[in-house]
This record gives C-alpha cells, structure tokens and sequence, in this order.
C-alpha cells in the first residue's frame, strides 16, 4: 500500500470518528442490576441458586447460577423459540419454560443432554 493511500485511509477513519463523536454525545455507562437469590429443587431434592440480572439500559440480560455441585456459572439470555433460555453456548443451557426449569450440559461427544428437568421454584422471583 502506497503511503498516499495509507493517508487518505488514516484521514477517513479519523474523519468518520469525529463525525460519530459530534453526532453521538456520550451516553451515560449502563450499570449492572441483579435481584435477591432465587431457589430452585430438583425432584430428587438437589438445590440450584439462581440470580437474574440485567444492563440498567436494558441490552443485556442474564443470570448468575449456582448448580448443586458448587460450579458457578453467568448466562446471557439469548433468543428462544418460548420460555425463556439462558446458556453460554458452550457448556450448560438454563431454560425456563411454563413455570419450570430444565437443565442441558454438554455430554459424551459434545452433544447436549438433559442433565435436570422440571425444576420447581422453591422461594424468591
């Protein structure tokens, strides 16, 4: 690449910055709001801590989980066909769905399996 080239690139992009910065003021940072602990029992009486959470712009949803075995993890809701699905795609899979909870981790293979289903509430929410 030429160095005209390289000059003509490099006043573009900062001239495309300025124009966002003038025409984009500063928005306030979004916080992070997250409710009181959730309780949840599976049939054979194992407990799951949930939290849901959220970006005080609204943008992010999520929950912070705490599974019976002590691992915790934080999911992003992502989109779901109903109910409501929170996962990090790679290891575990929270979905809520007509007022129960089913639980998917990854098994053998790298295939999805149902590792809990019909979760009650306990208390909170």
């Amino acid at each position: 690449m030429t160095r005209s080239i390289r000059r003509v690139l490099l006043v573009s992009i900062l001239a495309l910055f300025m124009h966002s910065c003038a025409t984009n003021p500063q928005k306030e940072v979004p916080t992070v709001e997250i409710g009181t602990p959730v309780t949840y029992e599976s049939a054979n009486g194992e407990r799951f801590v949930a939290r849901y959470g959220s970006l005080s712009d609204g943008t992010l949803h999520f929950i912070k989980l705490k599974m019976p075995n002590g691992r915790e993890y934080t999911l992003p809701q992502t989109v779901s066909g109903s109910g409501t699905r929170y996962t990090d795609d790679r290891e575990i899979v929270w979905w809520e769905h007509r007022g129960t909870v089913r639980v998917d981790v990854r098994g053998a293979g790298g295939k999805r399996v149902t590792e809990y289903s019909d979760l009650k509430l306990l208390h909170g929410k």
